[in-house]
This record gives C-alpha cells, sequence and structure tokens, in this order.
C-alpha cells in the first residue's frame, strides 16, 4: 500500500509541529538561466501575451505546482506575467464571477465553486491543482476488523459501525459512494446518516474526530489524509485505507475562472498551463532526484514560510497526490457522490440532472500539453500526461 513509508514517527512528528503552529493551510527571484535547470527543454523567453491575476493563498502548499512554476521563472519564459493573490473561497469565486479584475484563476477548492455554479455564477474549471487526500481511521489495533480480501473496506462492518467526521469532510463522501456502488442501499446510508436515531456523529473540528476514536465514542473516522497522519501517534490512530484507494485520483482542487475571461486571453491561459506543466515536470524530477527534491522542496518553503521537513513530507510523503489535468470524469463522479451525500441538497441547481460537463473546458490545458509534447516528443512526463489526459477527459 503507497502508505506504507508515510506514517513515520519522524514525519508524523514534524506535521505535527508544523500543523500545530497553525501552518495546516487548507487545505528572491531566479535568473532564467537558474529557473530552467533541470528542464527538458531549453528556456525561450516568448513575447508577453498577457496577464492573469491568480490565487496563491497564504501558505497553502497545495499550489506548489504554481509557486514553482512562479519562482522558477516558467510563467515568464512562457510569456504570461503572473499575479499573484490571496484569494480563496466565495471571495474569489466572486472577484472572478464579477470580472472586476481582481482575480482570473482560483487554484484552491472545489465544493464552494459547485455552490457558486449553482448560484448563477458564471465558472468554468480549466485544469487541476491536486487529488484525493483523504483517510478512513479506527483506533491502533482495530482497523482490520474493517478490512475485506474482497473490497477496499468490510461493508457490513462499516455500515454496522459508529462512525464520525467533520460534516461534508469528503473522506466520507468518497466512501459512501463507494458503499452505494458495492450494493449497500440508498436507505441503508440514509438509515445510517439520520441525525436523530442514525450512527453518525458530527465534530466541529478534524482533532475531535481523532479524539472520538482514541475515546471509543465512534469506531470509523473520516479524516484528510494530513490530520489522520498527524494525529496517528497522539491519539492511537491506524488508517484502515485511504480514500483514494476507494476511488483513485477524486478530485479535491480545482482551477476555475469563468467562460468570458478565458475567451479574451485564451493566449495567456495556454501560456500559463504550459508553465504550470513544467513545473509538475521538474516537481516529478524531484522522486527520483535529490537534488531537484532539494531545490523543490526549499523553494515551496522560502515562499510558504512552512519548515523544510514538513514541506517535504506533504508534498513527497504522499499526504496528497498533484494533478494538472482537468479530470472531466473525476469531476462528473464527484459531482454524483457529492450530490448522493446531501452536500449540494441546498444548492439552486438539481445536481441530480445538472450536465457539470457543459462548465468544464480543457482546451487550454490541451493545447498547453500538445504544445509541450510536440517540441519534446520524448519527453516521458508529458507522454504521460497525455495519456492521463485521454483517459481522463
Amino acid at each position: 500500500m503507497r502508505l506504507k513509508n508515510i506514517t513515520k514517527k519522524a514525519g508524523v512528528f514534524l506535521l505535527t509541529a508544523a500543523l500545530a503552529a497553525g501552518i495546516a493551510g487548507g487545505c528572491g527571484k531566479e535568473s532564467s538561466s537558474s529557473s530552467s535547470s533541470g528542464s527538458s527543454e531549453s528556456a525561450k523567453k516568448v513575447e508577453n501575451v498577457g496577464t492573469l491575476n491568480v490565487s496563491f493563498p497564504t501558505g497553502n502548499i497545495r499550489v506548489a505546482v504554481n509557486i514553482l512554476a512562479l519562482k522558477l521563472g516558467y510563467f515568464e519564459e512562457e510569456g504570461v506575467k503572473v499575479n499573484p493573490v490571496n484569494l480563496s473561497g466565495m471571495n474569489a469565486l466572486t472577484a472572478i464571477n464579477e470580472g472586476d479584475g481582481q482575480l482570473d484563476i482560483l487554484t484552491v477548492g472545489f465544493v464552494p465553486d459547485l455552490q457558486a455554479l449553482a448560484s448563477g455564477y458564471d465558472l468554468k474549471f480549466i485544469a487541476g491543482t491536486a487529488v484525493e487526500g483523504g483517510a478512513v481511521i479506527a483506533k491502533k489495533g482495530n482497523a482490520d476488523k474493517f478490512k475485506s480480501d474482497s473490497t477496499k473496506i468490510d461493508l457490513e462492518a462499516v455500515t454496522g459501525a459508529q462512525l464520525g467526521f467533520v460534516r461534508n469532510e469528503s473522506a466520507w463522501v468518497v466512501a459512501r459512494q463507494y458503499l452505494l456502488d458495492n450494493g449497500v442501499s440508498a436507505d441503508k446510508i440514509k438509515e445510517i446518516e439520520d441525525e436523530k436515531s442514525g450512527s453518525i456523529k458530527y465534530y466541529e473540528e478534524p482533532i475531535n474526530t481523532a479524539q472520538a476514536v482514541q475515546k471509543g465514542e465512534i469506531e470509523v473516522g473520516f479524516l484528510p489524509m494530513e490530520f489522520a497522519l498527524l494525529y496517528a501517534d497522539a491519539y492511537d490512530l491506524e488508517i484502515i485505507v485511504a480514500a483514494g484507494d476507494l476511488q483513485p485520483d477524486y478530485v479535491c482542487c480545482r482551477e476555475v475562472t469563468s467562460s468570458k475571461k478565458l475567451a479574451d486571453s485564451k493566449a495567456a491561459f495556454v501560456a500559463y498551463e504550459k508553465a504550470r506543466i513544467r513545473a509538475f515536470e521538474y516537481y516529478k524530477k524531484g522522486e527520483t532526484d535529490a537534488d531537484v527534491k532539494s531545490k523543490v522542496v526549499n523553494t515551496i518553503a522560502d515562499y510558504s514560510g512552512k519548515e523544510k521537513d514538513y514541506v517535504e513530507t506533504y508534498l513527497y510523503g504522499g499526504v496528497t497526490k498533484y494533478a494538472t489535468d482537468p479530470n472531466t470524469n473525476g469531476i462528473v463522479k464527484y459531482v454524483e457522490a457529492a450530490y448522493n451525500s446531501g452536500l449540494l441538497s441546498s444548492a439552486a441547481v438539481d445536481f441530480s440532472s445538472y450536465d457539470i460537463k457543459q462548465n468544464i473546458d480543457s482546451s487550454a490545458y490541451k493545447e498547453a500539453l500538445d504544445s509541450l509534447l510536440k517540441d519534446n516528443p520524448d519527453n516521458e512526463v508529458y507522454k504521460s500526461l497525455s495519456e492521463q489526459y485521454s483517459k481522463a477527459n
């Protein structure tokens, strides 16, 4: 299991120290010659094709690919000026929708995007930031009870257990859909979720979920992966399964803009995505090249203000998975799961029949990827991304 190497006490301790200091986000400029070191292509300055105001929420390293593209000079090399803006959530979505020039691209979040879209906002999903990132947990020594040889989790054991999580936790949304997809009836799920007689307890914060598992108030909890690792030793937690194993590559943060902004500044968006894809390639090199890994970690740590050890664990320790692909199929599947879980029940739009594909425009990303692959036909990362795009969109 890919989680095997990420629960070392050192990594968990570092996550603990970092997050306890309040740096759990959310979830000097280099010359062109130095910034392009490690890139598969020679850096070529091109004429500026526009300016984009992009959300870089302070301290949030889920936008690591964007940080790399900015600090390594890739945006500049591709001819687009990117202005980092500290905006997220509904404020960011309103700025995009109103078109006042304050923000062009939101890089974090997904469910708020859907809620804004349901309110009539003009939004287009254009690319990805990260995927997965959740965990299903139990008390140490009790996890095997909820495992199965035939399914990822034991359906009967889980549906018969006392469950708990922060309301609208994505790990539960994904697990819930997995139960439905594997034969658990919708009526049974509704029975479990009944707030008066059901077997789910809701908590205000992730730490409350962890403490409830330790105390035996609940048997199975659902947490973001970083918190599952953070609290593992302190609250005697064990990971039953990663939510990503229940639904591989389920969408987390998507990049969103408006259809008008995309149409008006298409060349800038293409250049922006080229820089991001190059930055993602450089990040991937860090998996096998210690020098590149060190530079990636140092760059993100310096920009975000996070401890280097925390950044390394977050970026390369399995806490989340970075993915630039728009992932149309993943968006469709998660919207279905979110609707089924009641997460979008109050939305003005009926997401049970709404075609979310009309709000996805991957053309800038595809054009950027095709351009890079044309110039670098033997680049393994670009080839892999092209294959991924074909399957996911």
